[in-house]
């Protein structure tokens, strides 16, 4: 994987605030250079043009463990996907290993997801075998090799298709589970780098306890989502399209996904899904439109 320099302020927005609580506290004596309490920083117009600027909507799929198997015709994570435009369930073209079903969304339940001409259902898979020759290597910017479809769903899901026996392997990654979605749209905002000079100005005019209040309100979530903004836990990165033009993020994959009555996840609890990747991180991905869904690619980055 890519490691940038290290990212401290990015602990404070995702692993760290989950162990250690929030970075700031809006209770905090203000700062000596601005007579403003944070609430009031907070509030200011100036504050509210800047985030006016930056804000995107995203929409976090907040996968729950279901108690019962979830029909192929839903958008879910886990069971048994869609198999309708398949002949076979599909294996890793590397080490020919099922794969294991991620998730699948329908256009009629997520619109603002990227859709192709004419389709309307995604699926994601991942091989979960660790030693296969293209995990972790840089050509598939994953930790475990990664394969998404984009297909117009078939009048039929192909429930004649047997579902292997996972894992195959003792060191494989377990079968994600049957998960319901409970999408929820929400206002995201970039990482600490992407503010550019934002925070800078804000310590200078306000003082550095308010940029580091600025920082904790307005962040990117670390969440499976669609749009919004790259959660980043390491230097930010933005691949460009083979025609010159900065790829456009338009969801993620997260470790991060726990569930809303875990407020400090376990070693083994930190989403329902159970995928982990690399050490609680996200896999990013990213498409030139004009190009295409050919365009598509992902990158991956832990802490």
């Amino acid at each position: 994987m890519k490691w940038g320099k290290p990212q401290f302020l990015y602990l404070g927005m995702g692993l760290f605030q989950k162990l250690f609580g929030s970075a700031s506290n809006k209770q905090t004596v203000q700062d000596s250079r601005s007579a403003l309490t944070p609430e009031q920083f907070l509030q200011t117009a100036y504050v509210k043009d800047i985030t006016a600027g930056y804000c995107k909507d995203a929409t976090v799929l907040n996968p729950a463990k279901s108690s019962q198997p979830i029909s192929a015709t839903e958008s879910k994570f886990g069971g048994r996907p869609n198999l309708g435009n398949f002949t076979a369930y599909p294996c890793c073209d590397s080490c020919s290993t099922p794969l294991n079903f991620v998730f699948q969304l329908y256009r009629k339940d997520f619109e603002e997801h990227y859709w192709p001409a004419g389709k309307d259902l995604f699926l994601l898979f991942r091989c979960p075998n660790d030693y296969c020759p293209q995990a972790y290597s840089e050509p598939f910017h994953a930790d475990r090799k990664m394969f998404h479809y984009y297909f117009t769903a078939a009048e039929g899901i192909n429930d004649y298709i047997d579902l292997p026996r996972q894992p195959a392997r003792e060191n494989d990654e377990s079968p994600v589970p049957d998960c319901k979605l409970n999408p929820e749209r929400i206002t995201d905002y970039p990482v600490y780098e992407d503010f550019g000079d934002v925070i800078n100005d804000i310590e200078y005019k306000f003082g550095e306890s308010f940029g580091d209040l600025f920082i904790d309100e307005f962040h990117a979530v670390q969440r499976t989502k669609i749009g919004g903004y790259p959660s980043f836990t390491q230097a930010p990165d933005y691949p460009k399209c083979k025609c010159g033009k900065e790829k456009e993020f338009f969801f993620q994959l997260s470790s991060e996904d726990t569930e809303p009555h875990v407020t400090k996840p376990g070693p083994d609890d930190w989403s329902p899904h159970g995928i982990m990747i690399g050490d609680v991180g996200n896999i990013y991905y990213y498409v030139c439109k004009g190009c295409g869904e050919e365009s598509i690619e992902s990158y991956w980055d832990c802490y």
